[in-house]
């Protein structure tokens, strides 16, 4: 039988007992799939708060108030920053006899990937293990 070194990296552990992750093990029994999720950027709040800064921004235009003019530029551009600060997120979810479980955010899309290709591979490989022995 070839054995494969465990997968040990950024807080992950894959080897022949199980997955370890966040201080939570998922032993490999009990793995029947796994999964990465997208999860967009929040789109509510930046929206609002440039909507307050563009509106603070036009009254101050209106009433010709120099102060409401800086407010509502500044609150625009917190709006927009935080905006374009916002990462996409990828969630990586096992599927356990007790239902799915998340085992890692990141924002690194290949790591996770990566992940759960492996977690794929394990899965087919114990579940050919304990096939010839159940026969």
């Amino acid at each position: 039988m070839q054995t494969e070194p465990p997968f040990n990296e950024r807080g992950v552990t894959l080897s022949r007992a199980g997955l370890s992750a966040a201080g939570q093990m998922f032993p490999l029994r009990d793995l029947r799939s796994a999964r990465v999720v997208r999860i967009a950027r929040k789109k509510p709040l930046p929206i609002v708060i440039a909507a307050i800064g563009f509106a603070s921004l036009v009254a101050g235009a209106i009433t010709g108030s120099g102060p409401a003019l800086v407010l509502g530029v500044m609150i625009a551009v917190v709006g927009y920053l935080s905006w374009i600060t916002q990462d996409v997120i990828y969630q990586l979810l096992v599927t356990t006899p007790d239902g799915e479980r998340e085992v890692l955010i990141t924002t690194d899309q290949a790591f996770a990937e990566r992940v759960a290709a492996l977690v794929h591979q394990a899965i087919e490989k114990h579940a050919q293990s304990a096939t010839p022995s159940a026969s």
